[in-house]
């Protein structure tokens, strides 16, 4: 285990603190940290001459990850067509009950929108919910009739129904079907109109009628659903949102090993179970038979106003470049093409991002203005809503976050203004989005982004001026959550210990109210860096105060 040199840490994390002054920083959690000798003084700081703070509440319990028991999983499953015509549904909940999940970490599914069910007997006759219980899928609620998973009434029944038959220390939640991007939302539902989908507003309007409790992750096992204005919607109601803005292939999600770690440590910290579940995700599509090319992101949504409010001056200061080219990816669904949708002949398709008028936020910023203040702020903001990316090996040039521009269809941006109105967005930026739908925007006019993607070499390239984030090789450090926003203060102790781990200089440390505080997990010791005096204090536990601690 290397040894850390902590003042040449806490100059380069003070370093970068500074850099990142519009962002709160916090939790994240691993393993070993730096093996340091630790040696008392015999000369005690006094209140007089030290000005070092009592630990908190929420330092005095360091814990990397929480003291949580138990959890309960909710997944939202409308098998649609790719139940009926492939099985899909039913191949992962074979996943998940390889899992051996069930004791500590309930998974109920909610089973609906589909008019034929391959497998465990599952009704396509009426909506039911279902139990993962170590090895087992068992039947907990049955005649619920056809219901219709496009409705937000719906959602908010499934989720009431789990808080209060099955409460736990901490929720997540899960959609499983199509996705259709920010606008036209989740779900398939094939006993339904074909145009009809949960929006991002009706999923919200969910969420808030059972607003007591907060999700750690909100997840959709869907396509191009990772978007500013999805992560805008949920920001409310979780901590981290995990999205893919790529077309997912036939194998989504893998779930069994993520839930076997998860049922084994159920207080596993949130950052740490989404790498798990994107890790999972990139490594099937890689090397299975199936696989095609995916990423996924996690997403920390207490970001999600600094940075729609960014994302505003950008895109004001470049109206005429954005109105004046198509800014829509035309990048195309199943494009590694490894044999599996051969299996599948509806799926030959030429169905790209730019259909849904999806641009990747960064590929925009890079291609249009990357240097001006604003270019930089936005980068800044968009930096720290990535906690977590993945993507598979042939690398498909999306970076995490999308935007939606409207490009020359009236249709989608009636829609749009519909959404956008109902999840908060304000009037001046909705009705300066129909600005895009005025000109005739042909084939040609779509921006190739060509020389982005041949640049493009993934986060690590903006680590020292924007920070860092869990995915870039090396290690790094990941953006928590900022509960002032969004909650009422009982949530704030909750989630006020949130630890950020840096693996380059093998240590954990938070800042909090401009104090940087460092942890050893192996000793179990606590430190304080006093900036003026340049000097390191410990805590001692026994003794209840702090020391200087000299290397």
């Amino acid at each position: 285990m290397k040894k850390t040199n902590l003042k040449k840490y806490i100059k380069l994390a003070v370093t970068l603190l500074m850099t990142l002054a519009i962002m709160m920083l916090a939790g994240c959690d691993d393993e070993d940290l730096y093996d340091e000798e630790y040696t008392s003084t015999d000369e005690e700081v006094s209140s007089s001459q030290f000005s070092a703070p009592k630990p908190s509440s929420a330092i005095d319990a360091v814990s990397i990850g929480t003291d949580d028991k138990t959890a309960t999983v909710m997944i939202y499953m409308n098998g649609s067509d790719l139940e009926s015509e492939a099985g899909e549904a039913t191949t992962d909940i074979a996943e998940m009950l390889s899992s051996g999940i069930g004791n500590n970490v309930n998974v109920i599914i909610q089973t609906m929108g589909t008019r034929q069910w391959q497998d465990y007997g599952i009704s396509s006759k009426t909506a039911q919910t279902y139990k993962i219980d170590k090895g087992e899928l068992v039947l907990i609620r049955d005649g619920l009739g056809q219901l219709d998973c496009t409705v937000s009434d719906t959602m908010s029944e499934f989720i009431n129904y789990c808080k209060h038959d099955y409460p736990a220390d901490r929720y997540l939640f899960l959609f499983w079907d199509h996705g259709g991007g920010p606008v036209y939302g989740f779900g398939y539902d094939e006993w339904k109109n074909d145009n009809t989908g949960l929006t991002i507003a009706e999923m919200s309007k969910a969420f808030a009628d059972n607003s007591d409790i907060r999700f750690d992750i909100i997840g959709m096992d869907c396509c191009i659903m990772a978007s500013m204005e999805t992560c805008y919607a949920l920001a409310p109601y979780c901590k981290y949102a995990l999205l893919s803005e790529d077309f997912e292939s036939g194998l989504g999600w893998s779930y069994t090993g993520w839930m076997r770690a998860f049922e084994e440590n159920p207080g596993m910290s949130t950052p740490l179970l989404g790498k798990f579940i994107i890790d999972d995700i990139i490594s099937v599509n890689e090397n299975e038979f199936g696989g095609d090319s995916s990423c996924m992101g996690l997403f920390n949504v207490s970001t999600a106003n600094n940075l729609f409010a960014a994302w505003k001056k950008f895109a004001y200061k470049n109206e005429a470049a954005l109105l004046g080219t198509n800014y829509s990816r035309e990048h195309k669904a199943k494009s590694a093409g490894r044999g599996f949708w051969d299996l599948w002949g509806m799926d030959y398709s030429d169905v790209t991002l730019s259909d849904y008028y999806i641009s990747d936020m960064l590929a925009l910023i890079e291609s249009i203005d990357g240097e001006s203040e604003e270019a930089k702020e936005l980068k800044s903001a968009l930096k720290a809503s990535v906690a977590y990316y993945g993507h598979t090996s042939d690398k498909n040039e999306l970076t995490g976050l999308a935007v939606s521009l409207p490009y020359g269809d009236y249709d989608f941006y009636e829609q749009l203004a519909d959404v956008y109105g109902d999840i908060g967005f304000d009037d001046e930026y909705i009705n300066w989005l129909g600005g895009f739908v005025s000109a005739d925007y042909g084939d040609d006019d779509y921006y190739d982004f060509g020389i982005f993607e041949d640049i493009w070499n993934g986060w690590g390239e903006y680590e020292d001026e924007y920070g860092c984030n869990l995915s870039n090789e090396g290690g790094s450090c990941e953006y928590g959550y900022d509960y002032d926003e969004y909650s009422d203060d009982e949530y704030n102790d909750e989630y006020s210990d949130e630890w950020i781990y840096d693996y380059e200089e093998d240590i954990w440390y938070m800042y909090e109210d401009d104090v940087l505080y460092l942890y050893d997990e192996e000793t179990d010791t606590l430190l304080y860096y006093d900036e003026y005096e340049d000097e390191i204090y410990y805590y001692d536990d026994d003794a209840e105060d702090w020391y200087l601690y000299e290397e």
